[in-house]
C-alpha cells in the first residue's frame, strides 16, 4: 500500500498543476495609461467624441502571432473624425488558451476619447 501511495501521488500532485493549464478562459480588464507625461488643461485640445473597436490576436507555440492592432485602430477612428489623439483608451480582455504556449486566443474591446488639438499646443 505505502509502495503504491508513493507512485500514485507525485502522479495527482502533477495532474493536478497540468490539469489547471490544459485549457483556460480569462476575462480582464486590460492595461489602462492612468498618466501623461505633460499636464494639459481644457483650453489645449477639444473633445471630439468617443472612439471604439474590437478585434482579437492569435498566437501559435508562442511563434505565430496574427492580429493586434488596437491602439493603432482607435487612433484611425479619431483621425477619421478629424482628431489628433486619443486619450482615457482601455482594453478589456478575453483570454483563452491550451497548454498556455500551444494556442492562445485573445479576443479584446477598445474605447477611447477623441481630441483635436488647438492651434495653440500645436506650435
Amino acid at each position: 500500500m505505502k509502495k503504491f501511495l508513493i507512485r500514485i501521488l507525485p502522479l495527482l500532485l502533477v495532474g493536478s498543476v497540468i490539469g489547471n493549464c490544459v485549457y483556460s478562459e480569462l476575462r480582464t480588464p486590460g492595461l489602462a495609461a492612468n498618466m501623461t507625461q505633460y499636464v494639459m488643461n481644457s483650453d489645449d485640445y477639444q473633445i471630439i467624441g468617443p472612439v471604439e473597436t474590437q478585434g482579437e490576436f492569435v498566437t501559435w507555440f508562442l511563434v505565430v502571432l496574427t492580429g493586434e492592432t488596437g491602439y493603432s485602430d482607435l487612433l484611425k477612428q479619431a483621425r477619421e473624425k478629424g482628431g489628433d489623439d486619443i486619450i482615457n483608451y482601455r482594453f478589456e480582455i478575453r483570454q483563452k488558451s491550451i497548454l498556455l504556449v500551444v494556442w492562445n486566443r485573445v479576443i479584446w474591446n477598445a474605447s477611447a476619447i477623441a481630441i483635436k488639438y488647438r492651434d495653440k499646443i500645436k506650435k
